[in-house]
């Protein structure tokens, strides 16, 4: 069995890392903040023009209105600045593509799980380290092998038909 700790931690940076988000600090935040701010203002200032029949209030909401206006801009503006994205996390390997890398195998065909129940996905998950047995097809060097990908916390096996661990070759 091979830990793949670092793999499911690569996952989870990935899976926390929102790619959307302006950077903290940078001018694309700044601009973001003060929009959100300008534009949900704008919407309080039209909810009480349409709500008030006094016209004391007219130009207090109008100005409001015209923030708003100026707010949803800056928003927009800053999704086209440059340090809007700096900080993204690129996708990891999925699960099949890892376990070729480590085990030197060519391809990984399809796998359906054995594990009755114990999981939820029918086939071998991309991003995650479900406990279960899957069998799978794998190939190496034109040879079709039947495998089984045995998971148990962080810990993956690969197991001939015959229950035999096969060991691994390649880069964790």
């Amino acid at each position: 069995m091979k830990d793949f700790t670092k793999w499911a931690a690569m996952w989870d940076a990935y899976a926390e890392s929102n790619p959307g988000d302006p950077t903290p600090g940078t001018p694309a935040a700044m601009c973001f903040n003060i929009g959100l701010i300008m534009a949900i203002g704008g919407i309080i200032g039209a909810f009480i023009r349409l709500a008030s029949e006094s016209d004391k209030l007219v130009t207090t909401s109008v100005a409001s209105f015209l923030a708003g206006l100026l707010g949803v801009a800056l928003l927009l503006a800053s999704l086209f600045l440059p340090s809007h994205n700096d900080a993204q996390v690129s996708e990891p390997p999925a699960l099949s593509t890892q376990i070729e890398r480590t085990w030197g195998l060519d391809e990984m065909g399809d796998c359906k799980n054995t594990s009755h129940g114990l999981t939820d996905s029918p086939s071998l998950p991309k991003s995650s380290l479900d406990d279960g047995d899957w069998k799978c097809v794998a190939y190496t060097d034109s040879q079709r092998t039947e495998l089984t990908v045995h998971i148990k916390g962080n810990k993956v096996g690969l197991y001939k038909a015959d229950g035999k661990a096969l060991k691994p070759v390649g880069k964790d």
